[in-house]
């Protein structure tokens, strides 16, 4: 077999070509697809659960070591909730605005350790 030939008779007929293409693996491809957007789904309700958690276990242990309640409590309790929020986006296949609710979340619990609410 020369380079090329197979090459040339799959462009002279292309009726041959596009069904082995349709044969090749179509469903293959939606599976695949399906699967990445799962998997998408599953590791922006894992990461923005765990930010939601790490929020709240956050606030108890600095509650637990006697500081007082004030605007860090609000701001740590209200990045939990948001980035909480992302785990419902991420299971209806919102995963980019799960995305962008787990960086708003995290941001706003991080303002709750900044040097005017400490």
């Amino acid at each position: 077999m020369t380079y090329g030939s197979e090459s040339d008779e799959q462009l002279k007929a292309p009726k041959t070509l596009k069904a082995r293409f349709q044969v090749q693996g179509r469903q293959g491809l939606v599976m695949d697809r399906q699967r990445a957007a799962r998997q998408a789904r599953r590791v922006s309700a894992g990461i923005s659960a765990l930010v939601a958690l790490v929020a709240l276990i956050l606030t108890g242990v600095r509650l637990g070591q006697g500081s007082e309640a004030g605007v860090w409590t609000v701001l740590y309790l209200a990045g939990g909730v948001v980035s909480g929020c992302g785990v419902l986006l991420a299971r209806f296949g919102r995963t980019r605005w799960a995305f962008a609710a787990i960086c708003v979340g995290a941001g706003v619990a991080t303002l709750g350790d900044g040097p005017m609410f400490g």
